[in-house]
């Protein structure tokens, strides 16, 4: 973090200015395993909330996991924000406020790089790149990780490359090596790491005039949370050499001058956009690039701004985007004084993503609930992002395990507006257990398979409406036991209006947001049913507050308006966070609605960029179904357990008591259902 901290105070920041981003907690939210939710598009938002626990795998040139642990598009943003008047390749380093250097290490000839100019979070970015947990810097043809591999403690560049009189180090002091290190594979190959960089600090010490050894070893790699201790140390080592420093004390009016002389040299913040160059990445890419930044030009320059005009053409995974400032009046060059005419352009770098597409998501679902049937399945879904052009897409899913499912869409961008036309086609085998009184009296078999097509448009990644139109071929057949419902094939054909709205900051567990699902049409020629209109609403809404408590309500119904509508078709209600306290669909109906509220309190958050954590939950369930041979009834059950969102979706473990002598014990692995 040395080039981050030094980057900062370089460009005419001050020390307090830095302690407050250090105590802010910022970090939190920028270091993280996958890209913000609210950040994709729409399509990937389906795939986190349809496969939360998905491994994803790379299948361009082989199989293969991405190349670090966290993604840094949070990072990247944050740093362009950070250093809005320094992100442009004409930029002298030696004309900034205090002269600057960082290292970096270059994969390519195992040599170290020093940067003496150019973009600032570019720099910085490749100066703070550890490897394996965040991804090498892309730089001139050239793949570049942290500078600390190679010199953690560049005493000979501030000697040699920026002539200091003095040189003052700061060294970080690590724990001692402990027996439960030697059993944990992942403290042995931290502590193999930090043997190469121990050698590069002692050789950093020697061209010292003075060395601060700030006692950091009780603290851990990931304790960002822990800054205001953190900083404190470091005052306490500048205290231990305070005769030392004061040598180099400047009088107040000395110190007036230095000050004055630092501002002259802060470089003004870039002018109005002017021009948008765009480099890489296809011509619908490009397009979009250039329709999202549009309506920035002629405002101020504003990395924020600039940042999430640019979500839209990374959203779908396929491409990474980058920018720059630069002056659109002359020519690029390496010289950034104070002087000079405010930037008046970005350039916008395309990179494609290394291991995809395609790309295969891999998961694992279970849900396991007492005195009734496990249900588990293994997921996999394959996607082709920019199949025919910037926007569309291929995507398929396979299920196997209680269930069968195969399924394929191709969604085909027709305007970069957002319309599209999307066909499908799929088939879905499983077993469906039919209950009376909690008692399971038959077993069926139930197969639904065709196809439709679906046309509409995108608004954003929180909106999309469509026109749908589905035909299937049913199978419901009794393969054990006994029950009041016919066996029947035949086909069903469904026309419907879908609108989808959410702002919702997670897939899972989401702390605040709105989640809106309307579905409104007609089922008709269905096998033994009538025709009949059909209406689905599906609304969830959380809050946050005081940090660690959310509140949650949830709310669904489904109607065909008391039509007699002939299973398969009918709706269901029973089974984890939907009537807990009973079977897994144990009532079935034509008319349905379901209310549900929730407090989830966290008690634990997990490793950073590792999740959201660990709650405690309780809740209140209400459903009601009706259908043609039972009169409406009502359930209501009460919940109380423990949630636990991981990178390997949702854990539930769970109790729940209802009326009408229904109880649960459940537990869920994957999706929060």
């Amino acid at each position: 973090m040395g080039a981050l901290v030094g980057g900062l105070y370089a460009s005419g920041r001050s020390a307090n200015d830095i302690q407050n981003i250090a105590t802010s907690g910022v970090f939190s939210g920028i270091f993280t395993l996958e890209e913000a939710y609210s950040d994709v598009g729409y399509r990937r938002r389906q795939d986190r909330r349809e496969l939360p626990q998905a491994l994803s795998l790379g299948l361009k040139g082989g199989v293969s996991l991405r190349n670090a642990v966290l993604t840094d598009a949070g990072l990247n943003g944050w740093l362009r924000d950070q250093f809005n008047a320094y992100n442009s390749e004409g930029i002298a380093f030696d004309e900034l406020p205090i002269p600057f250097r960082c290292v970096a290490t270059d994969l390519n000839t195992l040599e170290p790089v020093v940067f003496q100019g150019g973009s600032m979070p570019l720099a910085i970015r490749a100066s703070i790149s550890i490897p394996g947990i965040f991804p090498p810097v892309s730089y001139h043809g050239h793949y570049l990780v942290d500078g600390g591999i190679m010199d953690n403690l560049p005493t000979d560049v501030v000697k040699n490359d920026l002539h200091a009189d003095v040189v003052i180090a700061v060294h970080l002091s690590t724990s001692a090596l402990t027996e439960s290190d030697i059993n944990s594979i992942v403290a042995i190959l931290s502590r193999t790491f930090s043997s190469g960089v121990a050698r590069t600090e002692r050789a950093g010490k020697q061209l010292a005039d003075v060395v601060l050894e700030a006692a950091t070893d009780k603290f851990s790699s990931t304790d960002y949370s822990k800054a205001a201790q953190l900083v404190q140390a470091g005052y306490q080592a500048a205290e231990q050499h305070r005769t030392e420093l004061m040598r180099y004390h400047l009088n107040d009016s000395d110190w007036a001058a230095y000050l004055a002389a630092r501002r002259s040299h802060m470089r003004s913040a870039p002018g109005t956009l002017r021009q948008v160059k765009t480099e890489g990445g296809s011509r619908g890419a490009q397009a979009t690039v250039a329709l999202d930044v549009e309506p920035l030009e002629g405002k101020p320059i504003d990395s924020r701004e600039i940042t999430k005009a640019l979500r839209h053409v990374q959203g779908n995974g396929s491409y990474s985007a980058s920018f720059e400032t630069f002056s659109a009046a002359q020519p690029r060059t390496v010289d950034a004084t104070a002087a000079q005419a405010p930037d008046s352009g970005i350039l916008v770098r395309l990179t494609e993503t290394r291991n995809g597409p395609p790309f295969l998501l891999l998961g694992a679902d279970l849900t396991a609930t007492t005195s009734n049937v496990t249900r588990s399945s293994i997921d996999f879904r394959l996607i082709h992002q920019d199949l025919g052009g910037f926007g569309s897409e291929l995507r398929a899913d396979v299920r196997v395990g209680f269930l069968t499912q195969l399924s394929t869409e191709y969604y085909r961008q027709l305007t970069l507006s957002g319309f599209f036309l999307q066909p499908h086609l799929g088939i879905i085998r499983q077993p469906v257990y039919m209950w009376a009184d909690q008692k399971r009296m038959s077993e069926r078999f139930e197969q639904q398979a065709g196809g439709g097509l679906d046309f509409g448009r995108a608004f954003s990644r929180n909106m999309q409406l469509a026109f749908e139109w589905r035909m299937q071929a049913l199978r419901w057949h009794l393969t054990a036991g006994e029950d009041s419902s016919t066996n029947l094939s035949g086909t069903a054909q469904t026309g419907t209006l879908h609108f989808t709205y959410d702002s919702a900051v997670s897939g899972a567990v989401s702390p605040s947001g709105l989640r809106l699902d309307i579905t409104a049409g007609a089922l008709f020629h269905g096998v033994s049913s009538e025709n009949a209109p059909l209406v689905q609403i599906r609304m969830s809404k959380t809050h946050t507050f005081r940090e660690k408590n959310i509140i949650g309500f949830r709310s669904e119904v489904n109607t065909y308006f008391r039509r007699n509508v002939a299973d398969p078709l009918r709706f269901t209600l029973g089974g984890p966070l939907r009537l807990a306290a009973s079977s897994i669909d144990e009532y079935r109906g034509t008319d349905d609605f379901l209310v549900r509220t929730g407090y989830l309190r966290r008690i634990a958050a997990l490793p950073l960029g590792l999740g959201q954590g660990l709650y405690v939950t309780v809740g209140y369930e209400a459903g009601e179904i009706w259908s043609p041979e039972h009169p409406a009834f009502l359930r209501q059950d009460g919940i109380t357990g423990v949630v636990a969102a991981t990178p390997l979706g949702v854990l539930t473990i769970a109790t729940s008591i209802g009326d009408a002598g229904r109880r649960k014990v459940f537990f869920t692995l994957g999706r929060l259902f």
